[in-house]
């Protein structure tokens, strides 16, 4: 299947004018509708590359653009106007005395002649464009703007009137800013430089075997998925009865794959495996008497049942590569259900929203000898606007792209004792006095004799001195 090619019944994402978008699904023999843009019939898309920009006709068929101008009309005002003309333009506006500011300009709807049914009229009969340059034409005070101010409200008058939409292929950084714009809680707040570096420090890779709780409504496991293009396997932990797929569907993954790679588990089985109930095992005479519908039941239990033996085994024997947690739970106890499930040298990355949940997390875990180096690393990434002596940060950036936890999972051993410089021993070890006893003392002693020998001192009238202040001669103490 060409990836590049618009398939049936495919999710994409609309780029609208107006710089919403939209997910919609393309169910052939169906009419899509894009809001005040109008609608469009499925079946002119289906089967065209992706990235092409259309135009919706009032039959709601659609036109292809075959030009560079995208989703905004080219005018006589191009916000990308080179140097050369604008100081052309300056120079011309000087000889006349005249330098368009917008010190004088008033925007209000007394400078524009059209009226709103006058708008609507046109809007039954003429095509976006068209609509444009007549609002243009009928703005009294547009040629008192300057050169800036009249590409910026070219634009915002496009991206009212003109009937156009690009349709892209999806994928997490696609939805990531698709509910930025729509339900920013909805998927924790992440952005694509969070979920990036969360891919990148938990080692996603195909072929390997992953645990994620992941509550952003199967956000991060879909770029997992993506990553690991068909091999290996995921457990997704859940809190609920059911697991939330809901954005995996817009990705447009096989069935089969997902099928094949997800294996799902709620809190209460990870938690009390031994309330899991058994399933009842039937003979073959009771089975071919049931209706066909509770004998699949049935069957769909008994796989339910194999394949959580297999997740307890797989969880008691550090089978898995790495652990990814983005959910709003508290996670210590979490942790430690699953970081024994983590092989050794494996990743653990964890993101939240916030950095004060992470660092009480980030004190436990350096208590805890099963993770090494626990690191707290923030994403931020600042957007610009890029224009030709117009460079700036835009105003309404977000201010955040919330934190990760990262760490590396050890296996601490009891009999390992950390080395280091050893303090220089004595000549005389405790050993080998124990072993000397009286005669390494005398040895000792003998050396401090000789000793003071050599230092004019005689050990024998020190000791009659001592003896003689003992029995009371004050002639000794001379």
């Amino acid at each position: 299947m060409n990836e590049d090619i618009i398939q049936p019944n495919y999710y994409v994402l609309i780029r609208l004018p107006s710089l919403t978008l939209r997910v919609v699904q393309l169910i052939p023999h169906t009419t899509i509708h894009v809001g005040k843009f109008g609608a469009f019939y499925a079946d002119d898309i289906i089967g065209k590359p992706f990235g092409y920009t259309y135009e919706i006709r009032d039959d709601k068929h659609v036109d292809v653009i075959y030009s560079s101008e995208g989703l905004f009309a080219s005018s006589d005002v191009n916000i990308d106007k080179t140097e050369e003309d604008d100081e052309g333009d300056d120079e011309s506006a000087q000889d006349d005395g005249k330098i368009n500011t917008n010190e004088t300009t008033i925007d209000d709807t007394s400078v524009q002649k059209l009226s709103m049914k006058e708008i609507e009229d046109l809007k039954k009969t003429e095509k976006g464009e068209r609509i444009v340059e007549q609002v243009i034409k009928s703005h009294g005070a547009f040629d008192k703007k300057s050169i800036y101010s009249k590409a910026k409200y070219t634009r915002r008058k496009q991206q009212k009137f003109l009937r156009r939409f690009t349709p892209c292929s999806i994928g997490t950084s696609e939805l990531i800013e698709h509910f930025a714009l729509k339900d920013y809680h909805r998927i924790l707040e992440m952005t694509p430089e969070s979920l990036g570096l969360m891919m990148s420090l938990a080692n996603v890779h195909p072929g390997g075997n992953y645990i994620v709780v992941d509550d952003t409504g199967g956000l991060v496991t879909g770029a997992m998925l993506e990553r690991m293009d068909g091999e290996g396997t995921i457990l997704l932990i859940h809190e609920n009865e059911h697991p939330n797929f809901e954005i995996i569907k817009y990705l447009n993954f096989p069935e089969e794959m997902t099928n094949r790679m997800l294996k799902v588990m709620n809190l209460l089985q990870l938690y009390y495996p031994e309330e899991e109930e058994a399933v009842k095992k039937l003979s073959d005479e009771i089975l071919t008497g049931m209706k066909s519908s509770r004998r699949g039941q049935y069957y769909r239990r008994v796989a339910r049942e194999a394949e959580l033996t297999t997740i307890f085994d797989q969880l008691q024997n550090s089978f898995y590569d790495g652990l990814i947690l983005a959910t709003s739970l508290e996670t210590q106890s979490l942790l430690d259900k699953l970081i024994p499930a983590l092989a050794g040298s494996r990743q653990l990355a964890i993101y939240h929203a916030a950095k004060e949940p992470l660092v009480d997390t980030a004190h436990d875990l350096m208590a805890d000898l099963r993770v090494l180096a626990p690191t707290i690393l923030e994403t931020r990434v600042r957007k610009y606007q890029v224009f030709p002596g117009r460079t700036h940060p835009l105003m309404t950036s977000k201010a955040g792209g919330g934190f990760v936890l990262w760490g590396t999972r050890v296996v601490p051993s009891d009999d390992v004792r950390a080395g280091g410089k050893r303090r220089r021993r004595n000549p005389l070890s405790a050993a080998s006095k124990n072993e000397a006893g009286t005669e390494a003392s005398e040895d000792e002693q003998d050396k401090v004799n000789a000793k003071r020998k050599l230092n004019g001192v005689d050990e024998n009238s020190i000791k009659e001195k001592r003896a003689k202040v003992e029995a009371g001669d004050t002639d000794a103490t001379g």
